[in-house]
């Protein structure tokens, strides 16, 4: 499940390609930091900004622009001086992987809208073509309630292709199809994810 957690473990693991005898431990707790940041825009939901607007919901903080800005603000903020000379780059490259590595797992799971890579220079929304992940939910509560998960977990996704009702979107989810373009249940309600698949039932 593409949680803040594992997005933090993800982030560690790749730490370890980084890290030195020499390394501080705020180098790890950045970076796990990194990973779990770009989720910061569910607060879109709240103040009723559209899922699929360049700032809802795996939009500019899911974006590689972002990554690499926050990378920026990490390195200069906290790691300067003669102790870390000559180790930029390479702190950098950590952190703006560690940053864009939530979009990419994001762009591998099972629900949701894809992930806008290239905002804020291109809006567009991306998946892989293959989503081994299993959506989180966006709510705290939800994803904390041990009986809440056993509920999701039961509730069948609700499926919408282009070209066809319920009935053939169920089957083309079942049989992976590319075409269809599978939710969760339980994902946001907002009005704008809502005017979202009114309008884009099958976008990718």
């Amino acid at each position: 499940m593409a949680s803040a957690f594992t997005h933090a473990a993800a982030a560690l693991a790749l730490g370890t390609a980084f890290a030195d005898d020499e390394t501080p431990a705020r180098f790890w707790a950045l970076g796990a930091a990194c990973a779990a940041v770009p989720d910061i825009d569910v607060v879109a939901f709240s103040l009723g900004i559209p899922y699929e607007n360049v700032l809802g919901h795996r939009g500019l903080t899911h974006s590689l622009f972002f990554a690499a800005v926050l990378a920026s603000l990490v390195v200069l903020i906290f790691f300067r001086g003669p102790a870390v000379r000559g180790r930029t780059a390479r702190l950098w490259a950590y952190f703006f992987l560690a940053t864009a590595s939530h979009g990419v797992l994001d762009a591998m799971t099972n629900g949701g809208l894809g992930v806008a890579f290239f905002a804020p220079f291109d809006d567009r929304r991306f998946f892989f073509p293959f989503h081994p992940i299993q959506v989180s939910p966006v709510r705290p509560s939800r994803f904390f309630h041990a009986r809440g998960l056993v509920r999701r977990r039961s509730r069948p996704e609700r499926c919408s292709c282009a070209g066809g009702g319920p009935a053939e979107g169920s089957k083309l989810a079942a049989s992976g199809s590319s075409r269809c373009s599978t939710e969760p249940s339980s994902a946001p309600h907002s009005p704008g994810a809502r005017r979202f698949r009114r309008r884009f039932p099958a976008i990718r």
